[in-house]
Formats: structure tokens, sequence, C-alpha cells
């Protein structure tokens, strides 16, 4: 999911840059992250209830569709198929 080249100046920026450059583009990457999971949670908590159909990751990387069963206060029980996941709300995407 490269469109616009940025990751490709990003590998080759990497090799040059000083460990100190590594280290804070690693800490405004890691701070953008966990702005987005914190805003996705917000957005999601206050959007997604019992019996929506949503969308996750799971381990093996693979998109899996789901219905929630629970809404807690950080995480929300989905079941897929026969299985029950515990997945956090900033995972969650409305399925389409």
């Amino acid at each position: 999911m490269n469109k616009n080249g940025f990751l490709e100046i990003v590998r080759t920026a990497r090799l040059t840059m000083s460990d100190d450059e590594l280290n804070e583009a690693y800490r405004l990457l890691a701070q953008e992250k966990n702005t987005r999971r914190e805003r996705a949670f917000a957005v999601n908590k206050k959007t997604m209830s019992e019996g929506d159909t949503v969308s996750f990751i799971n381990n093996d990387g693979q998109r899996v569709l789901g219905e929630i069963t629970k809404v807690k206060q950080k995480k929300a029980l989905v079941k897929v198929g026969s299985v029950n996941w515990d997945v956090p709300m900033g995972m969650l995407s409305a399925a389409r």
C-alpha cells in the first residue's frame, strides 16, 4: 500500500540517518500510531454496539468478519463462526 512512494524514501533515508535521528523518527511514528489508535477507539466506542458486523485483523494477519456480542470498557467480544474474540475497540472496523 505505497501509493506515493513515501515508504521508498523512508527505506532510503534510514540508511543515512544517525542513531539519534532514527530514534527520533521512531518516537514520532509511535506517537502518531498511538494518537490514531486512541482516535479510532473513541469513534468505535461511540458508534459500535451489540449486533454490529465488524472486521479486524486476526493473529494470522487475515481480515475476518464477525458480529459484536458484547461491548466492554476497552474491548468488544466478537463472534467469528463459533469462536469468540476479545478485540480492542480501536482494532475494529465497520464491515461494509
